[in-house]
């Protein structure tokens, strides 16, 4: 008898994506592999018809696509830092999990054996990525991950280190395959704010982690994206709590730097916008941390500059 067993389970959230949902499942139905895999698409309550293309896509596949229907959206719920683990991950066969959202997508039919070749024969490795493009759907254009500094020409990939998970390495989470048996749902639980971020930090902590130098799929900006196409000064907003805690749970001069990096974005936005007492407070948090005096009178002087300005 054929074991069907799936090798990889491929998680898939998908909320009003109607518009790139079918790129992104066509994605997934075109890998060519010598092992079975499933699709696990979650739809958190979509209202934009995302649900009619996933039942015609799981219609037309019903061996591989298993997707699960909201009633009502999870996120809006309280879900956020969990919905993963709880609705796909749980129910999960795979030796490996595969994630893409759908508004993402894969470009490259051997994206899943090259991964699960090189994870089957290195089982020392927690995780392993590969690079991707940037489509800023707004208009059009494509740009470039900041993983190339990071890779020499005609280098087939390079381990990850710590140094490079907190710099600018990090492809996207469309890109990375990881090893169930290594994953603990535990983790989030330490955690008010879990995020990628989280997960792949602690996989590097219990595995060793590998980027590849090929290309495989395509990150999408686009105005309803939960993170992406935001300004800077939103971005400083919605980072600093979590980088905050992220630092206090897992200190280390690596997260130390993280974290007052957000934190010294998170002041010159405040000064600019005029929020000068708020600019105040973070400073002191800096001055806390950092215990920095050169760098603290600098952040200062920034927002007199701005204070002045605005009289």
């Amino acid at each position: 008898m054929v074991d069907t067993t799936p090798l990889v389970s491929i998680c898939c959230l998908s909320y009003n994506h109607a518009p790139f949902l079918k790129e992104c499942l066509d994605g997934f139905m075109m890998q060519q592999t010598d092992f079975e895999y499933e699709v696990l698409i979650h739809d958190d309550c979509s209202t934009d018809g995302s649900d009619q293309i996933i039942k015609e896509y799981a219609s037309k596949y019903p061996s591989r696509i298993f997707p699960l229907y909201e009633d009502e959206n999870q996120y809006s719920k309280g879900m956020e830092s969990v919905i993963d683990i709880a609705f796909n991950y749980n129910r999960a066969r795979g030796k490996y999990i595969a994630y893409c959202e759908g508004d993402d997508y894969w470009t490259d039919p051997q994206k899943l054996q090259k991964q699960v070749d090189f994870m089957e024969s290195h089982p020392d490795y927690s995780v392993c990525f590969h690079r991707c493009s940037h489509l800023n759907s707004e208009n059009g254009k494509f740009s470039r991950d900041k993983c190339g500094r990071y890779l020499k020409k005609d280098q087939v990939g390079v381990d990850i280190s710590m140094e490079m998970f907190f710099g600018p390495w990090v492809t996207q989470p469309l890109t990375m395959v990881f090893r169930r048996s290594m994953f603990t749902p535990e983790w989030q639980k330490q955690y008010r704010y879990y995020r990628d971020m989280h997960e792949i930090y602690h996989l590097l902590t219990v595995g060793k982690g590998y980027l590849f130098a090929f290309n495989g799929g395509v990150y999408r900006y686009h105005q309803g994206g939960i993170h992406s196409m935001i300004s800077k000064d939103d971005y400083c907003v919605k980072s600093l709590p979590i980088d905050r805690e992220f630092y206090e749970i897992n200190p280390s001069e690596y997260s130390k730097c993280v974290y007052l990096e957000t934190l010294s974005e998170s002041i010159r936005s405040n000064a600019r916008m005029g929020r000068y007492n708020m600019a105040l407070k973070y400073l002191q948090e800096y001055l806390k941390v950092s215990k920095n005096l050169r760098t603290t009178t600098k952040l200062l002087l920034y927002i007199r500059k701005h204070k002045n300005a605005g009289k």
